[in-house]
């Protein structure tokens, strides 16, 4: 059951000029359901969902919160894959009630104030054990997918041609102020075992942070993992996918409907105004 404000991203990415059938893939939806929505607006909200949740999932969830101050979409999300049967809103409403639910405006402000390459995620995931790995470079402040590699080994070769996406990038802008967070774990013994950190150095990568907790970056990242289990196939190459994702709709600061690619084009052209003002001051 899509919620009232789900309704309202659909309106507004339509209006946009976003397909439809891209939206139905947002919300695991025919094309036809989002054009009935569409059609037809007034429908009613979601109903209402039982709050009563199992001790387990109670103390999984404050466990997650104490460890890694997750929110509740995360939450959701790694909840369900790892077997749990709850739903979002009874996970939402144990959250709010145990004061564990910061507050939107204030992320919201937090999201927008961050620039371009201040944050990013080296992470990776593996759907089924027979499938390869993905391993993905992604910008925090815009979501955008830097890059995407994948292999059935995780080695130096494979996170450096990952990371070379950002040899290019560093040509434009000035690295030095980043920080990029790599996830413990495989990736974390690659970097610590191979000359990895010197080619990072190369690329002008200000520091280097290892999530030692182990999960904060991946839970971070579950939205985009969850997209890219359900749709990858789709797509004959990571390249392919990588460019629908990152021209698909979001909400950013809680009421504008952007797509990673034109936030990621939006800040820099603004950044660039803003240098070229200076300069000319």
């Amino acid at each position: 059951m899509l919620r009232a404000e789900d309704r309202q991203f659909i309106k507004e990415s339509v209006s946009k000029g976003y397909k439809v059938r891209d939206i139905a893939k947002i919300f695991n939806v025919t094309p036809r359901r989002i054009q009935q929505i569409l059609k037809d607006d007034s429908e009613s909200s979601d109903e209402k969902k039982n709050d009563d949740m199992d001790h387990e999932t109670e103390k999984q969830i404050m466990t997650l919160w104490s460890s890694y101050k997750i929110g509740s979409r995360t939450m959701y999300y790694y909840l369900r894959s790892q077997g749990f049967r709850v739903s979002y809103y009874q996970i939402y409403n144990f959250m709010r009630n145990n004061n564990m639910i910061r507050s939107r405006d204030k992320q919201n402000r937090e999201l927008m104030e961050m620039k371009p390459f201040e944050s990013i995620y080296l992470d990776y995931y593996q759907p089924e054990i027979s499938k390869p790995y993905a391993v993905v470079l992604t910008d925090w402040a815009t979501r955008k997918i830097i890059a995407m590699v994948e292999g059935h080994r995780i080695t130096k070769e494979l996170l450096a041609s990952c990371l070379s996406s950002l040899k290019e990038i560093a040509m434009n802008t000035d690295l030095g102020d980043s920080k990029l967070s790599l996830r413990s774990g495989i990736l974390s013994i690659v970097y610590s075992t191979t000359d990895l950190p010197k080619y990072m150095q190369s690329l002008g990568i200000g520091k280097v942070i290892i999530d030692k907790g182990g999960n904060r970056i991946h839970l971070s990242l579950s939205k985009l993992w969850q997209i890219y289990e359900k749709y990858r196939d789709d797509f004959p190459s990571a390249e392919e996918f990588v460019n629908w994702y990152n021209n698909r709709p979001m909400i950013r600061g809680g009421r504008s409907v952007v797509s990673p690619n034109s936030l990621m084009r939006d800040e820099v052209e603004s950044e660039d105004r803003l240098y070229a003002n200076n300069v000319t001051k």
